[in-house]
């Protein structure tokens, strides 16, 4: 009988000890897990910016480029909601790209990046050569998009440096007239 049960107690030991490795290799894998969520978390948003330089970088001229901003917005911002303004001859922004009611309203009137910015949008000045040839507003994401984080806003840098690029290139060329025709058709 005393053998029975030393022979109990050690099946016993070997049962806790294994339930408390199993409860440690539980936790461990729990832990793995999330770490590999958010690897793959960042991995997606390393992947935005990625994209979004391809699809600007392969953009040939000031046209181009406008048309690879709103692929960019649309696509990997996840908005369709949104104007690319540039400084006009006259006293205000007048829209050059975009789509959704924001655009539409820009197109209606020049406005100016103190009124932009009194607006709940999302506003990113454009700047070239430290002085500011334009605006990116964001006035809204779609629906299932989750909001902005810091990725986006790399994405959002990157599209400002092309944007405001595209602007100079287009208004060395003096093509706005270009421009305002493609936008009304």
């Amino acid at each position: 009988m005393r053998i029975l049960r030393a022979e109990l107690l050690d099946a016993h030991r070997d049962l806790v000890r294994a339930r408390t490795q199993a409860e440690q290799l539980i936790v461990s894998n729990h832990d793995l897990s999330d770490l590999l969520a958010s690897a793959s978390r960042q991995a997606g948003e390393l992947l935005k910016v990625s994209v979004a330089f391809r699809r600007l970088s392969e953009a040939s001229d000031a046209a181009a480029a406008l048309w690879a901003l709103e692929d960019v917005a649309i696509n990997v911002v996840g908005t369709e909601d949104f104007v690319v303004l540039a400084n006009g001859t006259r006293a205000g922004m007048c829209a050059i790209a975009g789509m959704g009611p924001v655009f539409d309203e820009a197109r209606q009137r020049t406005i100016t990046l103190g009124q932009l910015r009194q607006s709940e949008d999302r506003v990113i000045p454009l700047y070239f050569g430290g002085a500011v040839v334009g605006a990116l507003v964001i006035r809204s994401l779609l629906e299932h998009r989750a909001p902005l984080n810091a990725a986006d806003d790399q994405v959002l840098a990157l599209l400002s440096r092309f944007a405001a690029t595209a602007i100079v290139e287009w208004d060395e060329n003096r093509d706005w007239d270009h421009a305002r025709k493609r936008l009304a058709s």
